[in-house]
C-alpha cells in the first residue's frame, strides 16, 4: 500500500519541482529586465540639477555642431533655446530619478543625464547597452536672462518661419496684405518663376521675389532697392517683420488671405 502512495507522489514532486524551478526562472528573467542601465560617476541628481539651471543662461556646445546653441533656464519651469538667433521656447523640470527634461512645442519630452566633466557638463542619452549618447557640453553658466546679450545674431520671434515654408506659403499665390502703419491694402501675386505682379488702389507695380536660405522674404521692385523681412506665423496670423538688430523687431505687413493661383 505504501509502494503505490509513493509511485503516486513521485509525479506529483516532479511537477511541482517543475513549477518551482519555473517561477525562479521566471522571477529572474522579470529581475533582469528591470535592471537599470548603469550611470556613469558623477551623474547630477535631480536637486543638483535644478541648483545648477534654475535662473540661468547657459551657453553648450552641441555635439557635431560649429556654433553653439544658448539656453535661459527660467525658475518658474520656462525655458528658451537660441542657435543662429532662432529660438525655441518650451518648460522644463527635473524628474526624481536624476533628468533634465525639456519639452518644445511640438516635439516630444526629452529627459537626459547631467555629468559633470572637469568645469564643464555634459548631457547624455541613456542607453539601456550603456553606451550613452552625447548631446551637449554646457560651458558657462551666467545669472538671469543674459539671451539678448550673448546671442551673436538678432533673436526672431517665436514662430518665424524657414526658407521652405516660406516658399511653400507664397508660391503660386496671389496674396492679400495691409499695411501695419497705413492700412494699405495690396493684391500681389507671387509666381513660381520668381516674378511678382502686385495691385494697390487700381496702380499695378511689377518685380521680382526670391526666398534666401535665412528664410528672409525679398521683394525688389522694377527702379527700388530690394528689400528683405522675415515671416512670422503669430497668433494665428501670417506677419512680416523688419529685423532690428536690437531685437525688437517692427511689424511691417499683415496678410489676410493666400488663394492658389493669379488673381488679380
Amino acid at each position: 500500500m505504501k509502494r503505490f502512495r509513493l509511485s503516486l507522489l513521485a509525479p506529483l514532486l516532479t511537477v511541482i519541482i517543475l513549477l518551482c524551478f519555473s517561477s525562479g526562472a521566471w522571477s529572474a528573467t522579470k529581475e533582469s529586465h528591470k535592471t537599470k542601465s548603469k550611470l556613469p560617476s558623477g551623474t547630477l541628481t535631480a536637486s543638483q540639477i535644478k541648483h545648477l539651471f534654475s535662473g540661468k543662461t547657459v551657453v553648450a556646445n552641441v555635439a557635431g555642431k560649429k556654433t553653439p546653441s544658448i539656453f535661459y533656464f527660467s525658475p518658474k519651469g520656462k525655458v528658451w533655446r537660441v542657435r543662429k538667433g532662432w529660438q525655441k521656447v518650451g518648460h522644463w523640470k527635473t524628474r526624481k530619478d536624476g533628468r533634465l527634461c525639456v519639452k518644445y512645442k511640438g516635439a516630444q519630452r526629452d529627459c537626459r543625464i547631467i555629468i559633470k566633466k572637469g568645469n564643464a557638463y555634459q548631457q547624455y542619452a541613456v542607453k539601456k547597452s550603456g553606451n550613452h549618447r552625447l548631446e551637449l557640453t554646457y560651458t558657462r553658466f551666467l545669472d538671469g536672462n543674459q539671451l539678448t546679450r550673448l546671442s551673436k545674431k538678432p533673436i526672431l520671434p517665436v514662430g518665424t518661419l524657414r526658407a521652405k515654408e516660406v516658399v511653400k506659403l507664397f508660391s503660386g499665390q496671389t496674396v492679400e496684405s495691409v499695411t501695419a502703419r497705413k492700412g494699405r491694402i495690396s493684391h500681389s501675386y507671387y509666381n513660381p518663376d520668381g516674378t511678382l505682379e502686385q495691385s494697390r488702389n487700381g496702380v499695378k507695380r511689377s518685380g521680382k521675389w526670391r526666398v534666401k536660405k535665412n528664410g528672409r522674404i525679398c521683394l525688389q521692385f522694377s527702379g527700388l532697392k530690394e528689400k528683405c523681412r522675415i515671416i512670422v506665423k503669430e497668433d494665428g496670423q501670417i506677419k512680416k517683420y523688419i529685423v532690428k538688430k536690437n531685437g525688437r523687431h517692427q511689424h511691417s505687413v499683415s496678410y489676410r488671405n493666400f488663394t492658389p493661383g493669379r488673381h488679380l
